[in-house]
């Protein structure tokens, strides 16, 4: 079982949608697969048309409550969630000097037998966020090229280092970080992407993807681009970055 944590402090640049594309398309390669919401928002929840606010199945709230008792929420073939709802605000703020509370959670998953499991955070530097990386195996971070981008990225590297030196037995391998929501027709996006690999290098995902129009709208919908036609760029763009990802974490 591999763990990823999927972090971003800006809003904005399409964290949740980039998680469940991802996860949706790992889930239909044959990988089982559980997302993990951890955004009091709980919008992987209303991006798959799932009840965030079922009680009989287990949400973050949970886990970090250590309540285990309950089961694992279903989406489809392959394809499992923990919801988030308005009550993990509660954790948002509580400091983790005495160590991570989802600590007791890998046992509770090693059971379901899951292949990865992809934890999606707030948009925010967090304690939630720092759960999830104290757990994981890999955080990797999306980002929109722009101006500010750069500096994003920067400070959810060093709040991850952070975050790592002060946890115990937390050690996550950083896989690097995904342009999402890009346009290239902008005359700045060579000059971020060639700034982001001079600093980056190996670090960047050769994969990216495009700011589409259908990709935008496809929460809405509640629709992922496994949904598009054969031929859609968001769909070639997202497969592709997923083969990128597979060969990255070693699944």
């Amino acid at each position: 079982m591999k763990i990823v944590t999927i972090l971003c402090q800006k809003g904005g640049v399409g964290k949740t949608t980039f998680t469940v594309n991802l996860g949706k398309i790992l889930s239909n390669r044959g990988f089982k697969t559980l997302i993990i919401d951890t955004d009091p928002q709980g919008n992987v929840s209303t991006y798959l048309n799932f009840n965030k606010d079922e009680e009989n199945i287990i949400n973050s709230t949970d886990i970090l409550e250590k309540n285990y008792k309950k089961k694992i929420g279903f989406s489809s073939e392959n394809l499992y969630i923990i919801p988030s709802n308005k009550s993990i605000m509660k954790h948002n703020d509580e400091k983790i000097i005495g160590g991570p509370k989802l600590t007791g959670v890998k046992e509770f998953l090693y059971s379901y037998e899951f292949d990865i499991v992809i934890i999606d955070t707030p948009p925010t530097i967090s304690s939630l966020t720092q759960e999830a990386l104290a757990i994981s195996d890999y955080y990797l971070i999306p980002a929109k090229p722009e101006f500010l981008a750069i500096e994003g990225v920067s400070q959810a590297m060093a709040f991850a280092k952070k975050t790592i030196s002060i946890i115990n037995n937390a050690d996550p391998i950083f896989l690097g970080v995904a342009l999402n929501q890009v346009d290239t027709r902008r005359a700045s996006f060579k000059d971020f992407e060639k700034e982001l690999n001079f600093l980056l290098s190996d670090k960047m995902f050769n994969s990216k993807i495009s700011q589409l129009t259908e990709i935008a709208d496809s929460p809405f919908y509640s629709k992922t681009v496994l949904d598009f036609k054969e031929h859609s760029k968001a769909k070639i763009e997202f497969l592709e970055f997923s083969n990128e990802f597979i060969e990255r974490v070693g699944l």
